[in-house]
């Protein structure tokens, strides 16, 4: 896989504010590490020393239930941070495990350049703060729909939430990932998941195959 341009690194959200100088100081201590489609970039229990920013690809995280299923706790796109949250809570182990859903590329740092980071440069700081408080606020909105939505409703929002993070065309877009992922990160098992796309034409989606066509946005 190529690597990514300085403009797609420089381009991403952790850095937004900030001059080309100061993004180019920090980015030169990252290393780019290629994670193939399958294979972990680190296991639950590993201790953290690492920081990552996804420059390509997408990271599935997840932790092995007690009956040997998997519980997909988030999916990284290209743009998104990794361990962030771990490393400014003083965590020691990975409570995750995190796989590589396709062929990625990440830029890697040490937890401890990102502590400096934030104590040295306000607007990093800033910018770090900020998407700690995203992925909080969508966890409590997760945690509000998985208590008060039918599986059909939280399926519709997902799909809905992946035409607007993917910037797809409503009227048709493939899926990012597979459904056996999308069910995982729902909490659902496959068969569910399945059944419950038959129902969607009532909430103005259709599903064939991998194609989504949002028929009706208001509904």
């Amino acid at each position: 896989m190529a690597l990514a341009s300085p403009d797609i690194i420089h381009g991403l959200p952790l850095f937004a504010g900030m001059t080309e100088q100061d993004k180019n100081a920090l980015i030169k201590i990252g290393r780019i590490r290629e994670i193939p489609r399958g294979h972990l970039l680190f296991s639950h229990g590993d201790p953290v020393i690492h920081f990552y920013l996804i420059i390509r690809g997408t990271m599935q995280l997840f932790r092995a239930t007690a009956d040997g299923h998997e519980k997909t706790i988030s999916i990284a796109k290209a743009g998104e941070a990794i361990c962030e949250d771990e490393i400014m809570d003083g965590c020691k182990l990975h409570r995750t495990n995190s796989m590589a859903v396709e062929d990625t590329s990440v830029l890697e740092f040490s937890s401890q350049w990102l502590k400096d980071t934030a104590k040295k440069n306000s607007i990093f700081a800033l910018n770090l703060l900020s998407l700690i408080s995203n992925r909080a606020h969508l966890a409590e909105v997760e945690a509000e729909h998985q208590a008060t939505m039918s599986a059909a409703q939280l399926v519709a929002c997902f799909l809905q939430r992946l035409c607007i993070l993917y910037d797809s065309n409503p009227e048709g877009f493939d899926l990012p990932y597979s459904k056996t992922l999308i069910a995982s990160r729902l909490g659902m098992e496959l068969e569910t998941f399945s059944r419950t796309l038959a129902k969607l034409k009532e909430h103005g989606i259709l599903v064939k195959g991998n194609r989504v066509m949002i028929t009706d946005p208001m509904r």
